[in-house]
């Protein structure tokens, strides 16, 4: 369902709904607050959204860690002919570029978690940003964060639960606003007879909003919904480290019981506020910064993005991804199209084209035209060798083309996206392709192309250029 967060009047939303909910249970840190009395956790409200987001992030990245996902990385996608022609055969470097991506995409989520801590009661989950930072140092004891529990997949449900209802919301809080744009428009025109109907249909529809803001994350507290995902943010992690570590050694060595947890010191049994059962000092120092050289650099600001990191001999390095894709997408849709190629559609494809490799496409015409010349008989014949070559061509290159689009898209739309299904990775995309075997196909496709539609005459002009 489509939402965008960026889209709400924050005013009017928060008048609906009180700014505090109370906890019906004491906060205690230690032996020495057990006694303290209860405090108010104040409710997400209009950050809903936002969290909502986060959790599907969460959710989708913990799926993409299931033995069934991780089987199909290796031996699917990493073994696919388009990402071994184009990309790499080397596994190590495949999964390096995975795990690499993963570990991005949980920096992201966590620093959202971190910022909702710092509006928590609970001083643990304030202190989340230091948690993580000393997690990813290896300092972790990974006994509790077993990743197919009972418990997790009940908190993964859970999300689930919250992220949907929190999309109806939003999509409750449109409804009423697009019938109030529709109110006054009757009004301004002195349709009277239907400004019944619009009042009856938004006193409706309010109360559907503050029904779903009961049950979904806007009425649910700071510290309740931070230490969910706290929670599946560690199990995200140690699962992480637990299949990769044999690939990527800049990886922590996570195991039942890290030995570097075994000198730290915390509170076994603390106590928690209504609905909180996680506690970061269970698994982690969270008293103060830990930096150990031998592991990983954690600092997000300082870190490459992956994207960034492709080599200069790859398309992405090139910045031609996308507008490859879209060339390749075309020339298939027209490939299996008994349609002509209209000249605003042929001019169109050529002009996506870098300067290069319109050269090197009007080279190779030029080539097969002259050879035409010379014998033109068997012109049906070439034509349907062309097209078994371009289908073989097609089997591989296409699919990592229509991938590379779905990851853009899977980014552009992630504000209004709450889908937690694993997403496309990086490697599966021309990003990481090699620029020259890449050009060399998309010419190929493309004379191929022209060759087909000159001799079975499916334009006037027949081919793309």
């Amino acid at each position: 369902m489509a939402w965008r967060p960026a889209g709400i009047n924050k005013s009017s939303n928060k008048s609906h709904v009180s700014r505090h909910t109370k906890s019906s249970s004491s906060l205690s840190l230690s032996s020495s607050s057990s006694s303290s009395s209860s405090s108010c956790s104040p409710t997400l409200q209009i950050l809903a959204f936002e969290t909502a987001k986060c959790m599907v992030r969460l959710v989708a990245l913990y799926k993409s860690l299931s033995d069934d996902e991780f089987h199909r990385l290796r031996n699917g996608i990493m073994k696919s002919p388009g990402v071994v022609t184009l990309n790499s055969d080397d596994e190590t470097y495949l999964l390096s570029l995975a795990c690499e991506e993963m570990l991005e995409n949980l920096d992201q989520a966590a620093a959202i978690v971190s910022r909702l801590g710092k509006k928590c009661i609970d001083v643990e989950l304030n202190k989340f940003d230091i948690a993580y930072h000393n997690m990813k140092q290896g300092i972790i004891d990974a006994r509790t964060l077993d990743f197919n529990t009972e418990h997790v997949v009940k908190t993964i449900d859970q999300m689930e639960k919250y992220a949907c209802s929190t999309s109806v919301l939003y999509a409750s809080l449109v409804g009423v606003d697009e019938m109030e744009i529709s109110k006054r428009k009757k009004w301004r025109r002195n349709s009277g007879s239907k400004i019944d109907y619009f009042n009856e249909e938004i006193s409706s529809r309010r109360k559907q909003v503050i029904h779903f803001r009961k049950i979904s994350l806007w009425n649910q507290t700071f510290d309740k919904i931070v230490a969910l995902m706290a929670q599946i943010v560690a199990v995200i992690f140690v699962r992480i480290c637990t299949v990769f570590e044999p690939f990527v050694s800049s990886l922590p060595c996570i195991t039942a019981k890290n030995r570097n947890f075994n000198r730290l010191h915390y509170n076994s049994n603390p106590k928690s506020p209504k609905g909180v059962t996680f506690r970061l000092s269970s698994i982690t120092k969270i008293d103060k910064f830990i930096t150990k050289i031998r592991y990983m650099d954690v600092n997000t600001e300082k870190n490459q993005m992956l994207v960034q990191s492709a080599p200069e001999n790859t398309v992405g390095a090139a910045g031609l991804a996308l507008r490859y894709a879209n060339v390749i997408i075309m020339a298939e849709a027209y490939f299996y199209s008994l349609k002509m190629i209209t000249d605003d559609a042929r001019e169109y494809m050529f002009e996506m084209l870098p300067m290069n490799l319109k050269q090197m496409l009007r080279g190779k015409l030029k080539s097969h035209w002259h050879k035409d010349a010379e014998a033109r008989e068997g012109q049906q014949g070439v034509a349907e060798g062309w097209k078994a070559a371009l289908e073989e061509i097609f089997e591989w290159l296409a699919p990592v083309a229509h991938d590379t689009l779905q990851w853009q898209q899977e980014r552009n739309l992630e504000q209004r996206n709450l889908d937690a299904k694993p997403t496309v990775l990086l490697l599966q995309t021309l990003h990481f392709s090699d620029l020259e075997r890449t050009e060399a196909a998309i010419v190929e496709i493309l004379v191929g192309l022209s060759c087909i539609y000159r001799y079975e005459n499916r334009g006037k002009r027949g081919g793309i250029c």
